[in-house]
């Protein structure tokens, strides 16, 4: 698995379908789009084992980050991704009892609205610290 998991093309593939499910996410969240929020839940649900593998592909540098602290020179990209991480599994948890109407509490609502809008924005955030890897995963390999 874990050389599955440092592929070239696994990478692409799995960064390309976070960050579309996180788009798309993003979009179905109004009821004109998707009145049963339908779309909406499931594509939430098939990103929680796309985001573990993500972070599985990437558990060593979390080690290394974590192991480091503040003297590791991405320690505030550790940072922002512990605060991605806590947002997203907040919106992922309170959208359960939303979606089946476990309870229809505005604060839950509000707070499920509030942590994905901000996992929208810290993802970008996100992509814009990662832009020097991404650039190196996405540019074509020349053979020499």
């Amino acid at each position: 698995m874990k050389r599955l998991l440092r592929k070239r093309a696994t990478r692409i593939v799995l960064d390309v379908s976070l960050f579309v499910g996180f788009i798309v996410e993003f979009l179905t969240r109004e009821p004109d789009f998707d009145p049963d929020f339908i779309l909406h839940s499931w594509v939430g649900i098939v990103l929680i084992p796309v985001i573990g593998v993500h972070l599985a592909g990437n558990w060593a540098w979390v080690q290394r980050v974590i192991r480091n602290g503040r003297d590791d020179k991405e320690f505030g990209l550790g940072v922002l991704n512990s605060a991605l991480g806590s947002l997203a599994a907040i919106c992922i948890v309170t959208g359960f009892p939303l979606w089946f109407s476990w309870s229809d509490a505005g604060w839950l609502s509000g707070l499920h609205t509030v942590t994905g809008m901000l996992s929208i924005l810290l993802m970008f955030i996100h992509l814009a610290m990662n832009r020097d890897r991404i650039g190196k995963l996405i540019r074509p390999r020349t053979v020499a």
